[in-house]
């Protein structure tokens, strides 16, 4: 192969410039320095960057230095062998918790400092295979525990995580609190779910909305959600009033979430969990009753129906998880920087997790799970946002993650 110099190239989603060797039939192969930024389309014709690396290429595969940045926010500097950490390098999780030292083939293996930005648990020394010796004579697969409080931090009534290693201040840790009319309901839904801290909408409307409306004939305020070529449909909506009689019943409850959330991925449909209205629920119609334990999301989560990472869908998405709620011909399109095993295997309970080679091609389509929370129990007009915040806490803070939610009310005033 002769020398090819600088190249600048879009092949399939893959956008690269830098050095390449080309072959004696015209090819050529990113060898040297280079970017690339791998980029995917969803559904809607919408375009996402999964993945952007930087550094050194040999024989057409990442080896060497150079920089991998995940789309949910991990980031790797240090050492590649072809595609996968291996050397000195230093990992960086969303949350903060980081790992430096040696790698082997895409593990942990050697002299390195873990830290997690969790529970300040941090140790140095060396390890094998993702795992450390402590002082005990136990062994520490420190993958597998950051998964572990990664997932405890979504269940309800957790402590919220940390932003990038910080505590999240008291202003942060305050439910939000947005307004707005029917007819934007979608997109403000949509925009909380694409904004860092990526918080999953609960909707709710006043009673100056009109109580039934949409193709559906639907309950306020999810005739709202419905409206739109990307809007929720009945096949991507699960009313927990009925998830709570099937199980009560005895009988394939999760069956209901999993074809939502099939339908949701292969539509690009919002999956919409809805809270009825206290008289729906058995209770009395009084405002902002506690919803009854049965509807608590705490009886419906499990990892291959309502798997918490619902409230976590940079992490669903990059981890291949949500690839276990499509048809067999859908999967195998995506990767990303973890994986937690088997698909569905588990929400941090004890699954060990592995660095995946990193994507050099993007997925030909990208199945992204969009995911919302409605309650049809209607407000009084005119309220101001720390009234909606006590009446969401009277109403949902012991059956839903509220530290993962934002609070959309809609209002036709």
């Amino acid at each position: 192969m002769d020398s090819g110099g600088r190249r600048c190239f879009r092949t399939a989603g893959q956008i690269y410039y830098g050095d390449v060797v080309e072959s004696e039939d015209g090819g050529c192969n990113r060898h040297g320095l280079g970017i690339q930024v791998i980029t995917a389309g969803t559904i809607s014709g919408e375009n996402v960057i999964w993945g952007r690396y930087k550094g050194a290429w040999r024989n057409d595969a990442m080896t060497g230095t150079g920089s991998y940045r995940w789309s949910d926010g991990s980031a790797y500097e240090g050492g590649f062998s072809d595609g996968r950490p291996h050397g000195n390098g230093k990992l960086t999780w969303p949350e903060g918790s980081s790992y430096d030292g040696a790698w082997a083939d895409g593990e942990m293996h050697g002299q390195g400092s873990f830290y997690s930005a969790y529970d300040t648990f941090a140790v140095h020394g060396s390890f094998v295979r993702n795992c450390i010796r402590m002082y005990d004579g136990s062994w520490v697969n420190v993958s597998r525990r950051r998964e572990q409080s990664r997932a405890a931090r979504l269940r309800i009534g957790a402590v919220p995580p940390p932003i990038a290693g910080c505590p999240a201040t008291t202003e942060e840790t305050k439910i939000s609190v947005d307004f707005c009319r029917p007819d934007d309901v979608h997109e403000k839904a949509m925009a909380a779910l694409r904004t860092p801290p990526f918080k999953v909408p609960l909707i709710l409307a006043d009673v100056s909305v009109p109580s039934v409306g949409g193709s559906h004939s639907s309950t306020a305020p999810l005739w709202c959600m419905e409206a739109g070529e990307y809007g929720c449909s009945p096949s991507t909506t699960v009313h927990l009033t009925h998830a709570a009689a099937e199980k009560r019943r005895k009988r394939d409850y999760p069956q209901l979430f999993r074809h939502a959330i099939r339908e949701a991925l292969l539509t690009y449909r919002p999956f919409c969990l809805v809270f009825g209205s206290d008289g729906e629920e058995g209770g009395n119609p009084q405002d902002g009753v506690q919803l009854p334990a049965a509807f608590s999301l705490a009886e419906f989560f499990e990892p291959t129906s309502l798997p918490l990472d619902v409230f976590d869908l940079q992490h669903l998405h990059n981890s291949g998880k949500a690839e276990q709620f499509l048809p067999p011909e859908k999967r195998g399109v995506c990767s990303g920087v973890l994986s937690d095993g088997e698909a569905g295997a588990g929400d941090g309970d004890g699954v060990e997790e592995t660095l995946l080679h990193p994507p050099t091609v993007a997925p030909p389509t990208l199945h992204l799970l969009r995911f919302a929370m409605v309650s049809l129990h209607r407000l009084p007009c005119g309220l101001e946002e720390d009234a909606v915040r006590a009446h969401v806490a009277r109403r949902f803070a012991e059956r839903v993650p509220l530290h993962r939610t934002s609070v959309l009310v809609v209002s036709a005033l």
